[in-house]
């Protein structure tokens, strides 16, 4: 038993996948949900900016699909931009300042 150990541990190593680089392992399942369509504005934001960090790989983006990432990519550059109104604060009227 005891000379079985390291033969074991031999094998584990040199097997495919036991200690290659985590980053070239795709995952057991590709992410691909929800379907963009149903992403509200700010979940499609970082949906895409999360799939902007992997460079595309095969049919993979990091763990999502590329096919997925590529749709939620081009859904988030096509929405219109969130704008905010910015009130202006009424002019300073010079006739009512206390003059010194």
């Amino acid at each position: 038993m005891k000379t079985a150990r390291p033969l074991l541990i031999l094998l584990c190593a040199t097997c495919p996948g036991c200690g290659g680089d985590s980053a070239d392992l795709a995952p057991a399942r590709l992410i691909h949900a929800p379907p963009v369509g149903q992403l509200n504005p700010q979940q499609l934001r970082s949906l895409s900016m999360e799939c902007e960090r992997y460079a595309p790989n095969g049919s993979m983006r990091g763990r999502y699909d590329a096919a997925y990432c590529d749709e939620a990519m081009a859904a988030w550059s096509d929405s219109p931009l969130q704008m905010v109104p910015i009130q202006k604060e009424p002019p300073a009227d010079s006739s009512a300042a206390p003059k010194h």
